[in-house]
């Protein structure tokens, strides 16, 4: 496995020699084979480790030409893009059910302790909140109900946030990665 990782990176290097450029994908196989050397003991890969640290040093100069961080982090934030529009999406629900619960309990409140016309103000407002109608003798009914959508709103506001945190990847854009890379290797 290791060894399969350290042949890809040294295309990877020659496709960025070539082409005068490291793209994100690049950056991130090289982030996690440093990271997959650095926890590993890499003794059993002399062969590619040797390629490796023969193609680094020739190709040093180009690859230092190749890496463009603003470029890099840029490539991540269009990545990102979807994540964080799903996020905003899944916060507004979330505000929006929150909101509507605490309607319905304040409306709740009212139904059974306010006057005739507050009552009905309020069941009024309710009802166009929720967006149907909604019968009287039923508002404690809904108050539960509005707790359950609120929970699972933001449930899927956590979801959506840990998609992001998990699609995040500007942590790996870091220069110098492939002399790192050939230091780690010379175990």
């Amino acid at each position: 496995m290791l060894a399969k990782e350290i042949t890809q990176c040294i295309e990877d290097m020659l496709n960025a020699a070539c082409n005068g450029r490291i793209s994100l994908e690049m950056q991130i196989r090289a982030y996690d084979l440093l990271d997959h050397i650095l926890d590993v003991d890499c003794s059993g890969v002399a062969g590619p480790a040797e390629a490796f640290r023969e193609q680094y040093y020739h190709l040093e100069t180009e690859l230092k030409a190749a890496f463009d961080e603003e470029a890099l982090k840029e490539e991540a934030r269009k990545m990102m893009a979807p994540y964080i529009n799903e996020l905003d999406k899944a916060a507004e629900n979330a505000r929006k059910a929150s909101a509507l619960h605490e309607a319905a309990k304040q409306t709740f409140e009212l139904w059974n302790n306010g006057g005739f016309f507050e009552r009905n103000k309020a069941l009024r407002n309710l009802r166009k909140m929720a967006g149907f109608r909604l019968e009287s003798s039923r508002i404690g009914n809904f108050v539960a109900k509005t707790f359950d959508l609120m929970n699972e709103a933001n449930m899927k506001c956590a979801q959506a946030q840990q998609a992001l945190f998990n699609a995040n990847v500007s942590y790996k854009i870091k220069p110098g990665l492939y002399s790192k890379i050939a230091s780690a290797l010379s175990c």
